[in-house]
């Protein structure tokens, strides 16, 4: 898979679809869709969680995507959509729920491609959404604040 061609719009993930595809899916089929976050946040590193292998597996290609301004505007555009379904969606303000999982791997892909103020930023606004009512549990606020 072309990561860079996936983040810029011209291009297709494993499925066929487009990163604008995701961005359209409803709130049950982010919640339901467990391959596509892999992808439209991309690591230099493998999922533990998905098995379908795809990962930024060069630094050559992470020095790519950084450099690309329209990855980076689309990743962080992605960040913004997924914070949205977050904000919709409070039920993952619990002791465990997969969407912390995801949330730590959006904080580690703006680090890694975008900017420690991006990451920063989605961090800052997740914390924002749980402060009066944090349900969270303490190991996964950790690997939030270390991601």
């Amino acid at each position: 898979m072309i990561y860079e061609d996936f983040l810029t719009l011209k291009g297709r993930d494993f499925k066929e679809r487009t990163l604008e595809d995701i961005w359209s899916f409803s709130d049950k089929e982010i919640e339901e869709n467990h391959d596509f976050i892999q992808i439209v946040f991309p690591l230099n590193k493998p999922s533990q969680s998905v098995l379908h292998g795809y990962y930024l597996d060069s630094q050559d290609v992470v020095v790519q995507i950084k450099n690309n301004k329209e990855a980076t505007n689309n990743i962080i555009k992605s960040s913004q959509w997924f914070f949205s379904f977050l904000k919709r969606n409070m039920y993952w303000n619990d002791q465990h729920d997969h969407n912390q999982l995801r949330i730590t791997r959006v904080i580690e892909c703006l680090r890694l491609l975008v900017s420690d103020e991006e990451a920063d930023n989605f961090y800052n606004n997740v914390l924002e959404l749980i402060k009066d009512n944090n349900q969270v549990n303490m190991r996964t606020l950790n690997f939030w604040k270390n991601a």
